[in-house]
């Protein structure tokens, strides 16, 4: 059964919370406006949800809500998308109430979905490779906080879809020599239709016009989101679609890498960032790169300062020279910063490690580095002074690197420095207040921000975090579960952002 309006006989007819005076105002019709509190209702075939997914090496998944319609222009822009690519669409379909014990005649009236989705409509599980799969069968409700919470542990160790208009992603850890767990929600290709209460209003505000590329090979598989604007139209890589067809897409705005540790730098991720003929720098030509956690400053960690051992196995290695450490992290930026970019460093807990060992070292005890140490100290001196806000100390990173590296800009932990709108001068590890930075905490100071830190890409809300660009297992997580992930995040010329996986080499399958 579905509603129609008395008025103008449309379909389109959709709850619309209460009225100006208070009544409950139960329906609105989309193409007269009549608010009708009861809608007439017609025979409407039951949907028969698709319960067998075609085998494809490329798909883009979105959810749809029942009783609501389409954004067409997004729709339309998602088949230009699988027509370019040889994406097939799969639509998860979910509901705004579901059924508990009762099905009831009211909700039956709303058990349909747009006409346009039918034929994409998929219901049930549907593994994508081994590592992979897609959670159709289960259906969470659109005004959920947290939808990806309490799913953790139902697909095993296999990465999952679930359809949802929220955006939210994470990585769950997982044993050694696997990669990490990858939990995503997908955004919608239907309206925002929500009730007028809280739940509705933050669930309305989160509403995502959304997709999420898969793309496999093999036992590989790589993901990454579309975010699309108002009209419909989005970004994926080097190409923007919309209603009325593809076109190339302008370079994107900025390149924010997983945190460096140069002297850790996994050489599949550089060549896959950087050097490779499809590099992502050579395919999208981003006008900023950002980097975090540049340095890594093995060389001198406080970490090691009571494991003697570890410091013959440096010695022997020359891994415990100071400046050859920050050298070599100017020479990495300065090789792979195209001339038309310009590169930006964060105030990063590594780099900052720099500062800590002058502060809490004793250079009489320590010749490899005594003389870096005392010309740095002494500078560190010089320039110490005291402000309205307390003492104020010259970066030592950034007074070694920055003549090193002329045009590169070195933020300072107290300088914003925003891209479209979207705050980058965070690195994740000190939140609001002076607490402990986490994810979910920058996602709501209420401004959009790419973050680093953790190793772990993630979004939350408007905050999305990055992983690393090092090797996935390091002296410090060598064991117990991991969920460290070799992740990028793409700040794309409309203002959008994706999170880009390398995994194995790769960061996409070649169309």
């Amino acid at each position: 059964m579905t509603p129609r309006c008395p008025k103008c006989g449309s379909e389109r007819v959709i709850k619309n919370g209460r009225s100006d005076t208070g009544h409950r105002q139960r329906y609105r019709c989309l193409d007269c406006g009549h608010r009708p509190r009861h809608p007439t209702a017609s025979e409407r075939p039951a949907v028969a949800f698709n319960t067998d997914l075609p085998a494809s090496a490329r798909y883009v998944a979105t959810a749809a809500q029942n009783a609501t319609p389409v954004h067409k222009p997004f729709l339309d822009a998602l088949h230009h998308y699988c027509k370019a690519t040889g994406a097939k669409l799969v639509v998860i379909p979910f509901r705004y109430k579901n059924p508990t014990s009762q099905w009831t005649a009211n909700n039956d009236d709303h058990e349909w979905w747009a006409p346009e989705v039918v034929p994409y409509l998929y219901d049930g599980r549907f593994d994508i490779n081994q590592n992979l799969t897609i959670l159709a069968d289960i259906k969470v409700q659109p005004t959920a906080v947290s939808p990806l919470t309490g799913l953790e542990g139902i697909t095993a160790a296999r990465s999952a879809v679930i359809g949802h208009p929220k955006y939210q992603l994470k990585t769950v850890a997982t044993p050694q020599n696997a990669l990490p767990k990858i939990m995503t929600t997908t955004g919608a290709v239907t309206r925002d239709n929500y009730t007028d209460s809280k739940a509705g209003k933050k669930g309305e505000f989160h509403h995502t016009y959304g997709a999420t590329v898969i793309e496999v090979d093999g036992k590989i598989f790589h993901m990454r989101q579309i975010n699309a604007m108002r009209d419909g139209s989005f970004i994926d890589l080097e190409w923007v679609y919309s209603a009325r067809g593809v076109n190339s897409a302008a370079p994107a705005e900025a390149l924010i890498m997983g945190d460096t540790h140069v002297d850790f730098a996994d050489p599949d991720v550089v060549a896959a960032t950087f050097t490779d003929a499809g590099s992502i720098v050579k395919a999208l030509k981003p006008k900023r790169l950002v980097w975090h956690d540049l340095l890594d400053f093995y060389s001198r960690s406080h970490h090691h300062r009571k494991d003697p051992f570890l410091g013959v196995a440096k010695h022997r290695a020359g891994l415990g020279d100071v400046r050859a450490e920050v050298e070599r992290a100017c020479v990495f930026v300065r090789l792979h910063t195209p001339t038309s970019c310009q590169s930006v460093v964060v105030p990063s807990n590594h780099n900052e490690h720099l500062g800590r060992w002058l502060a809490d070292a004793d250079w009489r005890s320590d010749p490899e580095n005594a003389e870096f140490y005392l010309e740095t100290a002494l500078h560190m001196v010089r320039s110490a002074k005291m402000t309205d806000s307390g003492s104020e100390i010259v970066d030592p990173f950034a007074y070694w690197a920055a003549p090193r590296l002329p045009g590169v800009k070195f933020l300072r932990r107290d300088e914003s420095y925003t891209v479209k709108g979207i705050e980058l001068s965070m690195h994740g590890d000190q939140g609001p207040n002076g607490a402990r930075g986490h994810v979910k905490a920058f996602s709501r100071i209420g401004v959009k921000s790419v973050v680093g830190h953790s190793h772990s890409p993630a979004v939350e809300e408007g905050c999305y975090q990055t992983g690393t660009s090092s090797r996935l297992k390091l002296e410090y997580n060598r064991s117990g579960p991991s969920s460290w992930l070799n992740t990028h995040c793409i700040v794309y010329a409309n203002g959008k952002r994706t999170l880009v996986n390398i995994v194995k080499g790769a960061w996409r399958i070649p169309r």
